[in-house]
């Protein structure tokens, strides 16, 4: 037999050689290349270190002072945790500290008023009754408040920014620009007719007829329940905001819906309605205030870092934010994308960190999310009720904008829940299902073979419809998920089994509705939840608190990782950012993917 015969041919030392060489270089190009591609991390790093703008020194509160906020910046409900931030010195500002400084500031003998700035706001509605409060407790010192627009809105758009600026003292506005109160409006894309074009069947079924997540996908239009609820959300909303207005500026209802009607408005007439109370120019409407009050502006951001926390080893209440989509594994922020989930894994980390810390006497859950997976939702609920257990300790709910399906899951494990009037909420149900791509394949040529080891083998393929017994254990654990969510919001909120039938199937409540059902305590914000924990945690009202956030802040360490983990995503982040339309799409479409989540509407205000 010759070499060429032998299936395994045996290697000479010189092949050997010649093996482990080439072994020892490819090991020595690997290293290489991983000592390159860390100096140019580093030299990354290090020329965006010198663009990066130098962050202000602490400057001193005057000892005149009018606090000055632009609430046209976007405030978080999560503090900045990414590199991205760290790297250009542009940090989101935090929806809590702006409360905070705003409470420090009633009781600073330092600052004589606020002047607030606002045109197109990022705020969400539930965080503008949150933020119209705490205007109104800083005007209960005797204090000064004052809001300069440039407009509200162009051609409408401009209701939420107006509502803020109601309840502040004086309200002025540009020369020549609009009042665009025009009204609520709740816009609801349905995919449906595309989705027929190109091949793709979406296969859903939800518990009950008002979950109605994925209708934009199975139907063309709203059904009869859809339409309900939408409009129960639509008139309650309006009508909060109508006498509200009206309250703060002292006119009837009938004459705010009047003029709502008629909006937008020009500033002249809007000034004539009694809705702004001067026309002016920005500088100088400084100008005269900083005289008025002989006090200097001082920005929000610098105002904050003159306030102190109390020091670590005080009494403190752990203030735990969710926010965003609730998902399985570790939380994440996507800066660019303005995406935000919250992960179950990195929550139970974190109440096992407040379970650690023997100071803290009360926790404040802050709920802003839409809902997400039930699984993710069930070991966070499950967690806060073992921290309760073990660490006996109360437990207060804040709701934000949402705190709906998984949301409201998560809040139920509250001994109080605590909701904005128009807070969203509710839709306590649950939805699942898939797109089947089968049609779309045969139109693109391309065919499947298929081979299946077991009758169900299939249920999770996107490229076959359910059989019938996959449909039919596919609903038997739907309603297995339904039977569990509803009979824990039950137990926690005292419901009958009847009561909840009438609240729950998908129905999505405003806050005060909810408040109206028992399926919310007390209407209010972040500080009535603080002082509730406080209250139940019995700690005296003249004793120091400290505030515990969580989140807590990454080291750099930490964010340079994620950056290194999640590399290629910033770079693809970064080239979508530039299409903000198709983003906002994108988003919608990436919502449906989980099995306990409201719709994906859009409100127009």
């Amino acid at each position: 037999m010759n070499e060429f015969d032998m299936p395994f041919p045996k290697e000479s030392k010189q092949d050997k050689k010649k093996i482990e060489v080439a072994k020892l270089l490819t090991k020595s190009l690997i290293y290489a290349f991983a000592i390159f591609g860390l100096i140019f991390i580093l030299i990354l790093f290090l020329i965006l270190g010198m663009l990066r703008p130098q962050g202000k020194k602490l400057s001193p509160v005057p000892p005149s002072a009018i606090l000055y906020i632009d609430f046209d910046e976007n405030f978080s409900e999560t503090k900045d945790n990414d590199i991205v931030a760290e790297l250009s010195g542009v940090y989101n500002q935090n929806f809590f500290d702006m409360i905070k400084a705003i409470n420090v500031a009633a009781f600073d003998g330092r600052v004589k008023a606020i002047v607030g700035k606002i045109s197109v706001s990022s705020l969400g509605l539930a965080q503008i009754q949150d933020l119209r409060q705490t205007i109104i407790n800083f005007k209960k010192t005797g204090k000064k408040t004052y809001l300069y627009a440039p407009s509200f809105g162009s051609f409408g758009r401009g209701t939420k920014e107006y509502y803020l600026a109601s309840v502040f003292d004086e309200i002025a506005i540009a020369p020549n620009s609009e009042v665009g109160i025009t009204g609520i409006g709740l816009e609801i894309p349905f995919f449906r007719d595309v989705l027929d074009k190109i091949g793709v069947r979406p296969e859903f079924y939800s518990r009950y007829e008002y979950k109605t997540a994925m209708d934009s996908m199975t139907d063309k239009r709203m059904s009869a329940p859809f339409k309900t609820e939408m409009k129960k959300l639509g008139e309650g909303i309006f009508n909060r905001i109508v006498h509200d207005v009206a309250e703060a500026r002292n006119i009837s209802e009938n004459e705010v819906i009047a003029l709502i009607n008629n909006a937008p408005l020009s500033s002249e007439e809007a000034l004539g309605a009694k809705l702004v109370d001067k026309i002016a120019f920005k500088q100088d409407y400084s100008d005269s205030l900083e005289k008025d009050h002989q006090a200097e502006l001082i920005d929000l951001l610098d105002y904050e870092t003159n306030i102190r926390d109390h020091k670590k080893g005080t009494t403190s209440i752990a203030l735990l934010v969710i926010d965003g989509i609730i998902a399985e594994g570790e939380s994440s922020v996507d800066s660019l994308r303005d995406d935000i989930v919250t992960g179950s894994d990195t929550v139970l980390s974190q109440l096992k960190e407040i379970d650690e810390d023997k100071n803290i006497k009360a926790l404040v859950v802050r709920v802003n999310s839409p809902g997400g997976g039930y699984g993710a939702a069930n070991d966070i609920w499950h967690g806060i009720e073992q921290l309760k257990a073990k660490k006996k300790i109360p437990v207060i709910v804040s709701m934000g904008d949402y705190a709906a399906s998984g949301g409201y899951f998560v809040a139920i494990a509250g001994d109080k829940i605590v909701a904005e009037p128009s807070t969203i909420t509710g839709s306590i149900g649950v939805l699942g299902g898939k797109m089947v791509l089968q049609n779309l394949w045969e139109k693109l040529g391309v065919h499947w073979e298929r081979l299946a080891f077991g009758q169900n083998a299939g249920i999770l393929s996107s490229n076959i419809p359910f059989s019938k017994s996959e449909k039919l254990i596919f609903n038997k654990s739907l309603d297995a998920v339904y039977s569990d969510f509803t009979s824990k919001v039950a137990k926690a909120r005292n419901l009958s089994e009847k009561e909840m039938d009438k609240l729950a199937r998908g129905r999505v409540w405003l806050g005060e509705q909810a408040k109206n059902v028992k399926l919310v305590d007390e209407l209010g914000g972040i500080e009535t939840a603080l002082a509730l924990a406080q209250y139940a945690a019995q700690i005296k009202d003249d004793e120091k608190v400290r505030i515990e956030f969580y989140p807590k802040e990454k080291t750099l360490q930490e964010k340079l990782q994620q950056l290194v983990s999640g590399g290629r995503g910033l770079v693809v982040s970064g080239v979508l950012k530039n299409f903000d339309a198709e983003i906002q799409s994108i988003q919608m479409f990436n919502r449906l993917k989980y099995n306990a989540i409201l719709p994906p509407m859009q409100i127009d205000m």
